[in-house]
């Protein structure tokens, strides 16, 4: 989970059905709608011009009470910053708590986490901005256009069938084919927000596999990657970025907690897959063994494509 203030959301994005607030001041109150959550703050849409810099109480439809001050505003748009991060899915659950099961719904969620985009054979990484039940916003390093066809892969859920909605330079907003349950999404979310990011740790910390002697990295005879792929373990599906392979081994990067010996099903660029046990473990980093062993073209086929 994100603890960044949401930023503006493009005016091309589908609106959602937001959740009625209120910024309760000194001498004023003024109504106002939450568009995006995080653990440091709010987008909101008002209803009247608001300064910069003022003090408000942002008093949520379940009745908590939130201390901050207006940080941006846009137009009918504003930040609101915390004065201390919340529990983002506790303030969400409240919420729902608080409504009738007809009218429960999950607002903007901003979230910051690595997913796979699948077009057609072609498989590439993308970076979360927010997510609601109806969609998600996407930052990418590659041209996505209006109306397309895409599935999206996160951590933790089986693949989503979705069609971009919007796409703005390095933005863009995919709408899920069929809306995500709040019965599934605050669960999923309430993984996410006590789940470390093992694959940043590494990187931030600056370790590499060849000072830990970790996997492939001295075989000569690998074929050395740096490509999307994906492995399952019972019904959790996670994104991996492929390090190192070869007929009988992978090595991978992952934002999971697989323990050693666990049993999975391990997808490769452009393949369906292939059975595989973990045989080493370390902070994020995975090896795995394949239960059937790769054939020489198949090598040829993954080592071929353009990654």
């Amino acid at each position: 989970m994100s603890a960044d203030l949401p930023a503006s959301i493009p005016s091309s994005a589908t609106a959602d059905q937001f959740d009625p607030a209120t910024l309760v001041g000194e001498t004023s109150r003024e109504a106002c709608h939450v568009r995006k959550l995080s653990a440091a703050g709010a987008t909101l849409r008002t209803l009247a011009p608001i300064e910069e810099g003022s003090r408000f109480t942002l008093l949520l439809d379940n009745g908590q009470a939130i201390e901050g001050e207006i940080s941006w505003t846009d137009e009918d748009e504003a930040g609101f910053l915390f004065d201390t991060p919340i529990d983002v899915v506790g303030a969400l659950a409240r919420n729902l708590a608080h409504l009738p099961a007809e009218r429960r719904r999950v607002p903007r969620v901003e979230l910051h986490q690595t997913v796979s985009i699948r077009r057609g054979n072609k498989v590439q990484f993308a970076r979360t901005r927010d997510v609601s039940q109806a969609g998600v916003g996407i930052d990418i390093e590659f041209a996505l256009e209006t109306d397309e066809d895409v599935q999206i892969a996160f951590d933790g859920l089986r693949p989503i069938e979705g069609q971009v909605r919007w796409s703005q330079g390095r933005h863009a907003g995919i709408a899920f084919e069929s809306e995500l349950g709040w019965q599934i999404l605050m669960p999923w979310l309430r993984q996410v927000q006590g789940r470390p990011s093992r694959i940043h740790a590494i990187r931030n910390l600056g370790i590499h596999e060849e000072e830990k002697g970790f996997g492939l990295k001295a075989d000569k005879a690998a074929l050395h990657l740096d490509a999307p792929g994906s492995v399952r373990e019972g019904a959790r599906w996670w994104n991996v970025r492929v390090r190192s392979l070869t007929s009988g081994l992978v090595e991978f990067e992952a934002d999971a907690s697989i323990e050693k010996g666990a049993a999975l099903w391990i997808t490769l660029p452009g393949t369906t897959g292939w059975p595989g046990t973990v045989i080493e473990a370390d902070q994020g980093r995975y090896l795995a063994e394949f239960r059937i062993p790769l054939r020489q073209h198949e090598l040829d086929r993954i080592a071929a494509r353009d990654l």
